[in-house]
């Protein structure tokens, strides 16, 4: 009697282990959605390091490589580290988790296909997908943004890597005029201005990684991140969980 009753719990709770984004399922979207932005997030490296190479007018020195990878390479190890972590911790347990049903009955649509709930289940996400595809964006924007705090080793090594590639040691002496491009806002005209002592220079560089979330915005279409929702693709993929 006692393992018939056991069984029949088992059965009973089966439908709710099977019909929420558990397990396979939110690991599966999240590192879908890594794989997406890669190329957005391409994107931004080469637009911020391009503006770094260019604000500065830094030159490669000897063999050492001078390029937007290079530059941003202490930023993106620490961004590929974090991004399927933050991701996936910020759609599941951060927004869609819990069960779908009200009063102990599943609504229409839940769990599939399109469930009006916000809960843990593939319908649930396609329903709210455009607050999934923010969410992705979000986390995305802020796994980039944290490597360029002050007092970061990361931010450290950044500045390390524009500094070696200065065309000169800024100092108390004069200062060379050069001209100067920006590349992130479109219709700037060259300008004349003196390469900066350090006060400037990290103000200035700063400025330049502060604009990360502009460009992402800009590398996923504006506003409305339509270069960066892949809704045809991905609703099929949550949706091929059960």
């Amino acid at each position: 009697m006692f393992i018939s009753f056991i069984s029949i719990l088992a059965l009973l709770a089966a439908p709710l282990w099977v019909t929420a984004c558990e397990d396979e399922c939110p690991v599966g979207i999240s590192h879908a959605l890594v794989a997406n932005y890669q190329r957005p997030v391409r994107c931004v490296v080469e637009t911020i390091g391009r503006e770094i190479i260019n604000k500065f007018g830094l030159v490669a020195q000897g063999s050492t490589e001078l390029s937007p990878d290079f530059l941003l390479a202490p930023i993106m190890n620490v961004y590929r580290n974090n991004c399927f972590h933050n991701i996936n911790m910020t759609i599941f347990p951060g927004f869609f988790h819990g069960k779908c049903q009200v009063n102990g009955v599943d609504p229409a649509g839940c769990p599939n296909p399109d469930c009006p709930v916000v809960c843990g289940t593939p319908g649930s996400i396609v329903h709210y997908f455009d607050t999934f595809s923010e969410l992705a964006y979000n986390a995305t924007k802020d796994t980039l943004m944290a490597p360029i705090s002050s007092d970061s080793p990361s931010y450290r090594a950044l500045e390390k890597n524009v500094r070696g590639h200065l065309p000169h040691e800024t100092g108390p002496g004069p200062q060379i005029l050069r001209f100067r491009r920006s590349w992130l806002l479109p219709g700037n005209k060259a300008s004349v201005s003196p390469i900066p002592d350090h006060e400037n220079f990290v103000s200035i560089l700063r400025g330049i990684l502060e604009q990360i979330p502009m460009v992402l915005g800009d590398c996923c279409g504006g506003p409305d991140l339509r270069l960066c929702r892949w809704e045809t693709k991905m609703k099929a993929l949550i949706l091929s969980y059960p």
